[in-house]
């Protein structure tokens, strides 16, 4: 049986294109998952950077809203001081000078 197993191998070994087509279908191969692997850990990256640039557009948004309120705040708040100056120069206007 060894003697079996033996032969085979040597001749295999006897057969260097068999041998060389042998290793480089495993090359090939290889080549394939390694550039498989490469893709998937791309689009892990991408898929990442993807969510943490829409958290921070989500921040940012956040951001934008609390500020356009806070103008809308002191508009509205400058508004009523000028309505009140407006009133209290009619209100001395309208008075007699002494």
């Amino acid at each position: 049986m060894f003697r079996q197993m033996y032969g085979d191998v040597y001749e295999v070994c006897r057969n260097m294109e068999k041998v060389m087509g042998m290793f480089s279908e495993e090359l090939r191969e290889m080549d394939r998952n390694t550039v498989q692997y490469m893709i998937d850990e791309m689009q892990a990256t991408i898929d990442a950077q993807s969510a943490a640039l829409e958290e921070e557009q989500k921040r940012h948004e956040e951001e934008n809203n609390k500020l356009q309120e806070l103008i809308a705040a002191q508009a509205a708040a400058l508004d009523k001081a000028m309505k009140r100056i407006e009133e209290l120069e009619r209100k001395v206007g309208s008075e007699p000078v002494k």
